[in-house]
């Protein structure tokens, strides 16, 4: 039976733990979610109604410190032969990626290394690139680890960051299901990244621009670009500040004139 520890956030970090927790080949040393700062209020909640209906007594943990992480955080790395990160929202120490012997994989949602960071899909919106999906291993840099499988995402103007979004996350736990097996067997190839072509951005970075001014120029499509870019599925959208001061809330919708079509 493989020991794993699940690092988890979101819709799709539920989805991966009902997922283990329904194997039988599979013991989960532990659960680490996000610090409260980054996570919903009930997702603490909404992990343990899942751990419930597993007869493991699993610890949930909360990774609140960065830079000391709980003795009982590095304890459950520990005693981990593998790891899965899904939408964790925290850089990892050497000290507790040493210590995973078979590694810690994370599910990211951008063709790497196009989309490193944070936002990477509204940033392959506002600067027009493939969008896809990826699954690697965790190493010491950002988003630089090998790469076990990656998926391309057909999308156009007329989809918003958070449409994709919802195709990527689905995307990245189909593509999880199917390769499970080899990877804790040890059994799946693995390949370096490009080390050209990659981009990178910080959270700042999105929240820089996620404001309009009033007398912005842009081309047509650069602008409808940004509004399907920062319109996030969490109900987050563009903004604009008119010469008042006063924000405006932007909501678009692009569609296809063929689908107008009789």
């Amino acid at each position: 039976m493989k020991k794993i520890v699940l690092l988890i956030n979101g819709d799709l970090g539920l989805r991966v733990l009902e997922y283990v927790v329904a194997r039988d080949d599979i013991f989960i040393t532990g659960v680490i979610i996000n610090a409260s700062r980054k996570r919903s209020p009930t997702y603490l909640n909404e992990v343990s109604k899942v751990l419930e209906q597993n007869s493991q007594d699993i610890p949930i943990l909360v990774f609140e410190k960065i830079e000391d992480p709980d003795s009982k955080i590095l304890e459950i790395f520990l005693n981990s032969e593998y790891g899965i990160s899904a939408l964790f929202g925290h850089i990892l120490q050497d000290k507790l990626l040493n210590t995973v012997r078979g590694g810690i994989i994370n599910l990211h949602p951008s063709l790497l290394p196009i989309g490193r960071g944070a936002d990477p899909i509204a940033w392959s919106i506002i600067e027009q690139r493939k969008q896809g999906i990826t699954i690697h291993k965790i190493d010491a840099g950002l988003d630089t680890g090998v790469i076990l499988s990656q998926k391309d995402i057909d999308t156009n103007i007329g989809m918003n960051s958070g449409e994709i979004y919802e195709l990527a996350t689905q995307l990245l736990f189909d593509e999880l299901v199917i390769i499970f097996s080899s990877w804790i067997n040890d059994d799946i190839e693995m390949f370096e990244q490009s080390r050209e072509l990659f981009t990178s951005h910080k959270v700042k970075d999105l929240e820089d621009i996620r404001i309009l001014n009033e007398h912005e120029v842009a081309t047509t499509g650069d602008f409808l670009r940004k509004l399907q870019a920062l319109t996030f599925s969490d109900g987050r959208g563009p903004m604009m500040r008119d010469e008042s001061g006063r924000l405006w809330r932007i909501g678009i919708s692009v569609t296809s004139s063929e689908d107008n079509v009789d």
